[in-house]
């Protein structure tokens, strides 16, 4: 049987015990580490502004530092706060395309994480450019361009026509230096009157990492509008293209296109350039006189071309009759 004092002498053994596992325990929870934030590899855009971020646990005044891999300037500024270091790039140029290091070292400990930084340009949507206006049977092309892009070895384009796929383009050249680049893909085609309404589409997508889920993508879009230069340009002349002197006369022009054509009348003079008459389809001529006799033109113009057609007129003097003998 076992006395109370002998009871006595064993209770302080396992109170020493148990706060001996308890001291072992909260000294393992207080390990010292390191994290970075993000935790291995961060997509920058060229322009934008970037932080990277090392903390600490398990240490009161952790000493941090930062070098890239290659010794390279940081090209950033850092700020140092408690158990927390910040790099921070702004903006972001090709000189942050490097592997950063963080150092955090804790009385004889020392802890090193590092951090790539990718770097990327894609800031714009695609341009799309014709070589003129869309035509109805004459070749046209149309330049999709995307600019300042880097890498451009990672670049794909392609030309949609409603749902059809005109062109694709791979940039796949070598890239013997980092520079910001416009790259172009070309399309010559031959418009028909169906293509008014169609969306052409230019897409370009920057395949930065292929682990990511959602690529760069970017594309513009235009509706297409075809045009028909002016043609088929008749006059209608009533009651005749020969009068006599006080007469009037009606004549009407009319010319086919796309968009309709204006129609504008001239008359030509004696020195060939045209007087302004009329921009109305029809044009009235009162009271008319000899020297209103000549060549008239009516021209059909629209925003792609412009087609004319012309009439002579003539006007009589007024005849006298004397006994047996006519003057006119």
């Amino acid at each position: 049987m076992i006395s109370s004092s002998q009871q006595q002498l064993k209770m302080p053994v396992v109170l020493f015990g148990a706060s001996n596992i308890f001291w072992m325990v909260f000294a393992a929870s207080q390990a010292f580490k390191i994290e970075t934030s993000p935790e291995s590899r961060i997509l920058a855009q060229i322009g934008d502004s970037v932080s990277l971020t090392c903390s600490t646990t398990g240490c009161e005044s952790p000493v941090f530092s930062w070098r890239t891999q290659i010794d390279s300037p940081l090209n950033g500024k850092v700020k140092n706060e408690g158990t927390n270091s910040t790099l921070t790039m702004d903006p972001v140029s090709f000189e942050n395309e490097h592997s950063y290091l963080c150092t955090a070292t804790c009385g004889s400990e020392k802890l090193e994480k590092g951090i790539q930084v990718e770097i990327y340009s894609f800031p714009k949507d695609p341009e799309i450019h014709f070589s003129g206006l869309l035509e109805v049977g004459k070749q046209v092309t149309v330049k999709c361009l995307i600019p300042d892009v880097y890498p451009f070895d990672r670049l794909e384009m392609d030309l949609w026509k409603d749902d059809h796929l005109m062109k694709n383009q791979e940039f796949l050249e070598d890239m013997d230096r980092k520079s910001l680049e416009t790259k172009s893909l070309e399309v010559t085609f031959t418009p028909v009157l169906e293509d008014t309404g169609k969306a052409l589409v230019c897409r370009a997508q920057l395949i930065i990492d292929e682990t990511e889920s959602v690529p760069q993508k970017r594309n513009t879009t235009k509706e297409l509008q075809v045009y028909i230069s002016p043609k088929n340009t008749i006059i209608s002349v009533h009651p005749s293209t020969r009068l006599q002197e006080g007469d009037s006369v009606t004549m009407t022009c009319s010319s086919e296109g796309l968009p309709a054509p204006k129609i504008i009348w001239n008359k030509k003079l004696d020195n060939e350039n045209l007087q302004l008459l009329s921009g109305n389809e029809t044009l009235t001529l009162i009271a008319m006189r000899m020297e209103d006799s000549g060549t008239y033109v009516c021209e059909g113009v629209n925003s792609i071309g412009r087609s004319q057609k012309e009439v002579e007129l003539i006007v009589e003097g007024e005849c006298f009759i004397l006994t047996t003998e006519s003057f006119c």
